[in-house]
């Protein structure tokens, strides 16, 4: 993409209205920060214009976060990931970072575009949650403070979310514009941009009906469908990201079966595990469907670190490990509590294992075949 399109005010007004943004040539040293990226760090743009990122490089990070980052985007790829950063008044800034490779028409890589967005005060909240149940407070208390958060965190989803609708809007009307633009490299960022807004948008409904499932408000539609048709279609919406990260799909399937459930819920609850495999796993998912004498079972695999505390995992806002920073992947934690709501709401068992060879997470959801439609609290 032309460095012309990336001087137009327009566009950057669009881009950086509430992200921190730099620039950096190949060897990584800076060339341009917006005025986000000093009010928010501390540094005058002539303090980083000329010096790497190494100015405000927090010791936390691992040095393997870098290495993973500078093998994705010499590679042509986007890097995606969540990085503490040190201020200049030595304060920390935690940022959600996307770094994208700027290449030249031959595809050669010139420079670098680094957006981050400023998730300090939320991972604030989010630990404050976290000491609160650890130290076991009136339940009540904590009830009210979850419900807080899910408000907090729909208005902070819907924000941006409107912010990358009128982004895409914007780069629509370029495309139909009679200037002479690189429309493929600008489809592409469109339909990125696209797709993210999709997947927040995902995110808000899923808050939403948590709040329904905990208040039993939320309906369901039973029908009977079948598995190996639902399977294929979450793995279709997945499959540029499974590319993307060269993972290895092994699917063991039995014959066609079908279950009598709501279709909806059921490809809710299979989209966000299959989401954790490909967020937390490494380089393969095994997912395997057998239909037993009294049950249909799922199983959903994967070959990452794995997860020590497999009960607390499922309780609203917990992600593994002791710091909210050590996941490959983010998230709202939300995603397993709204599973678990779902499968006790449809009588459905699920458990996480160990994987059986080597480390990894074994993701298990079994279905009743004796199952029906009246065992379900009758909300239908």
């Amino acid at each position: 993409m032309s460095s012309d399109f990336f001087r137009n005010q327009q566009y950057f007004k669009a881009l950086t209205e509430s992200s921190i943004v730099s620039k950096s040539n190949t060897k990584g040293t800076i060339i341009y920060v917006n005025d986000n990226f000093c009010k928010v760090t501390g540094y005058t743009e002539q303090e980083m214009i000329g010096h790497s990122h190494n100015l405000f490089r927090h010791p936390d990070n691992p040095d393997s976060l870098y290495k993973e980052m500078w093998e994705t985007i010499n590679a042509g790829k986007i890097w995606r990931g969540r990085m503490i950063n040190r201020n200049k008044d030595g304060s920390d800034f935690i940022a959600e970072s996307t770094i994208i490779p700027l290449v030249d028409e031959d595809g050669n890589i010139r420079e670098y575009m680094a957006i981050r967005n400023d998730i300090t005060d939320m991972v604030k909240l989010k630990r404050e949650i976290f000491l609160k149940e650890q130290e076991k407070v009136e339940q009540e208390k904590i009830r009210e403070a979850q419900k807080s958060f899910l408000l907090l965190f729909t208005h902070e989803l819907k924000t941006p979310l409107n912010a990358i609708i009128n982004f895409t809007k914007y780069i629509r009307k370029q495309i139909e514009s009679p200037k002479a633009i690189n429309q493929e490299k600008l489809l592409a960022l469109l339909d990125t941009v696209s797709d993210n807004a999709a997947d927040m948008l995902e995110t808000i409904t899923m808050i939403l009906e948590t709040s329904k499932l905990t208040t039993h408000k939320l309906t369901y539609n039973y029908t009977l469908f079948s598995l190996n048709e639902l399977i294929t279609v979450a793995l279709t919406k997945y499959d540029s990201l499974i590319n993307e990260k060269n993972i290895k799909l092994i699917q063991h399937f039995d014959r066609d079966v079908f279950i009598y459930s709501d279709i909806l819920r059921i490809q809710q609850i299979f989209s966000n595990i299959l989401s954790n495999a490909i967020k937390y796993g490494n380089d393969e998912i095994i997912i395997t469907l057998r239909d037993n004498a009294d049950t249909v079972v799922i199983t959903i695999e994967d070959n990452g670190p794995g997860i020590q505390d497999k009960e607390a995992i499922f309780d609203l806002y917990v992600q593994e490990g002791e710091s909210f920073l050590q996941r490959k992947g983010q998230g709202t934690g939300i995603g397993l509590y709204f599973i678990k709501l779902l499968c006790q709401d449809l009588n459905i068992y699920y458990k996480i294992e160990d994987r059986e060879q080597g480390s990894g997470t074994k993701f298990i959801l079994s279905f009743s075949k004796k199952s029906k439609k009246s065992e379900s609290n009758g909300r239908v």
